[in-house]
């Protein structure tokens, strides 16, 4: 059993710059894996199509990097020794592919917010001191 497993999976681990992010992993548009606190490692079923890793923590920039599925000679061996039926099972079955074994992002601190504006005041209303009369003609 663990042999297949090798076969049809791969052990990926993820590591962020500042470390403790959290990561999703996607693959065509699906959900296949998160990490709650990196770095930490997934087992993920082989495929040809790629994965879209996002990572984020609070304070900084999320980031988001491909980790390319990457085919392997391991399909001209299975042409010597199982023939076309081997070659067939591995391309169904994504053994003929591999992801890289450790993905790294770097996290880039978030910018510091502006201050707030400052809050307009109703202009204050006209005080005049006291025995002060106006002048001029009505009044």
């Amino acid at each position: 059993m663990r042999d297949r497993r090798r076969r049809t999976s791969d052990i990926v681990t993820l590591s962020t710059t500042p470390a403790g992010a959290t990561c999703t992993v996607d693959r065509d548009g699906e959900r296949v894996g998160a990490v709650a606190a990196t770095p930490g490692s997934l087992r993920l079923s082989k495929s040809r199509h790629d994965l879209n890793v996002t990572c984020t923590k609070e304070g900084y920039q999320p980031s988001t990097t491909t980790a390319s599925s990457r085919f392997t000679g391991a399909t001209f061996g299975n042409v010597l020794v199982g023939g076309v039926i081997g070659v067939v099972v591995d391309a169904a079955s994504g053994a003929n592919n591999r992801y890289p074994p450790d993905v790294r992002l770097d996290l880039a601190e978030s910018p510091a917010a502006p201050p707030p504006a400052p809050v307009a005041q109703a202009p204050s209303p006209m005080v005049r001191p006291v025995g002060h009369q106006l002048h001029g003609p009505g009044m």
